[in-house]
């Protein structure tokens, strides 16, 4: 039979003391027992961290070798050219802006890709031409881009002989669209109704502007299918070919207008560009 000692517990707060009876080895090698504990917890916490160390470091390898394969599959030159393209091809259509007299894209740090570029900048670069291709799409989306009806041409743009008498030269501030009575005249542009009526030798008229510097004149119009104030979007029909007002016989006059300057609405039917020699 093992030997045990009886140990007293005393409670201030107890009437009664309580009495445990405790292996006698254990008393007398408790620094043993407690060293063992001690070393029992260590090798736990040392196997717990191995362990997690293991499942961590596997997993960071997955990462890493995941990392690398898509880095090898971007070509990085291949990334500079396209970036590089994206860059010309801003240039060119700030060209044809400023050709035309308008706002050009304002674009920092553009054609800013150089030899440094790394595959780790792609989402950076990514996100910046995302917000120039946004940009460029509002300022295009205003833009009085193509004709307003597909009639064949009668009067360009410049001085021309009275169309009424024969005899002199005027100039004649747009271009005539010659067509059917009834047929749909379109928008050519994003903006908004600033007139709608007859305005004189205009006829039936509407007037769309499309930012404070830009507007387009749509006249001898058979009818008016638009009001003023009214937003309007590209390709929406905004009235029907007519002879109203100074007119010869059914056509469509088609002006374009920047700072109240007429110019050739030519320069708009086609949205070219051309590329500047290196």
């Amino acid at each position: 039979m093992k030997h045990k000692t009886s140990v007293l517990i005393v409670n201030s707060k107890e009437k009664e003391s309580k009495v445990r009876q405790v292996p006698t080895h254990i008393i007398m090698n408790w620094r043993k027992y407690s060293l063992l504990l001690l070393m029992l917890v260590v090798v736990f916490f040392i196997i717990s961290g191995f362990l997690i160390y293991q499942n961590t470091s596997q997993s960071y390898q997955e990462r890493l070798e995941r990392a690398n394969f898509i880095r090898s599959q971007i070509d990085v030159n291949k990334a500079l050219l396209a970036f590089s393209s994206i860059d010309s091809g801003i240039y060119r259509l700030n060209s044809f802006l400023h050709e035309r007299g308008l706002e050009q894209l304002k674009i920092e740090n553009a054609g800013g890709v150089d030899s440094d570029f790394d595959v780790i900048h792609i989402n950076e670069f990514a996100n910046f031409y995302q917000t120039q291709i946004e940009n460029l799409e509002e300022t295009l989306i205003n833009l009085p881009l193509g004709k307003p009806y597909e009639g064949a041409i009668t009067s360009d743009f410049g001085y021309r002989r009275n169309p009424f008498t024969g005899a002199g030269r005027e100039l004649h501030s747009g271009i005539d669209f010659r067509g059917r009575l009834g047929d749909s005249i379109q928008s050519t542009g994003k903006g908004v109704v600033t007139f709608a009526g007859p305005k004189g030798g205009f006829g039936l008229c509407v007037i769309i502007d499309h930012n404070e510097n830009l507007q387009t004149i749509y006249a001898h119009l058979q009818r008016v299918h638009v009001k003023e104030e009214q937003p309007v979007n590209s390709g929406q029909v905004i009235g029907q070919l007519g002879n109203t007002g100074r007119s010869t016989g059914p056509h469509l006059h088609y002006e374009i207008r920047i700072k109240d300057k007429t110019i050739n609405p030519k320069i708009y039917f086609d949205f070219e560009t051309k590329k500047k020699n290196d």
